[in-house]
């Protein structure tokens, strides 16, 4: 029988906090996961980061599902993965960003968070805003520093010019 879906936590990306039982290595304690509390079997599915592209996780592959309500009570929710400007100053080994600075979060596939520095590069032709692949740690107590910004995304067709489609992250 389905769990119903309203006792599960809400979909989005998690922190596995133990192995999920009978699939232990697929999904081992300590691993990112995207969560789904529904899917067409009605049973809650989990998948583990695939690749990486612009600091950002992409999920691919079967999807796991499970039937243990317990199991999910043990996930630890994660802010998603996209663009942040700092609510205070941030210093850290080498430097530190001011409040206000934006910033990209990501995570490693263990779920640790990382942040990446929106930067202008200078000598390009192209007005855009760069993030690098080596970012800076952060704890996640820490969460509470990022505040949650909208980007424009780019249709994938190439098109740019639909503004409603606004990408909160």
């Amino acid at each position: 029988m389905a769990q119903p879906k309203s006792l599960l936590p809400e979909c989005g990306l998690y922190l596995t906090t133990r192995a999920l039982p009978g699939n232990e290595e697929k999904v081992p304690a300590g691993t990112l996961i995207s969560f789904h509390n529904h899917s067409d079997s009605g049973l809650p599915t989990v998948t583990t980061p695939d690749h990486n592209i612009h600091n950002r996780w992409h999920f691919h592959g079967p999807p796991v599902t499970f039937r243990g309500l317990t199991w999910a009570e043990t996930l630890t929710k994660l802010p998603a993965e996209g663009f942040y400007t700092l609510r205070k100053e941030l210093s850290f080994d080498g430097g530190k960003w001011p409040k206000g600075t934006l910033v990209q979060l990501g995570y490693t596939q263990a779920g640790m968070p990382i942040l990446f520095v929106a930067r202008v590069r200078a000598n390009l032709e192209e007005n855009d805003l760069h993030f690098s692949d080596k970012g800076v740690g952060i704890k996640r107590e820490q969460f509470s520093m990022l505040e949650a910004v909208t980007v424009y995304q780019e249709p994938a067709d190439g098109s740019g010019h639909q503004p409603d489609h606004a990408h909160e992250h």
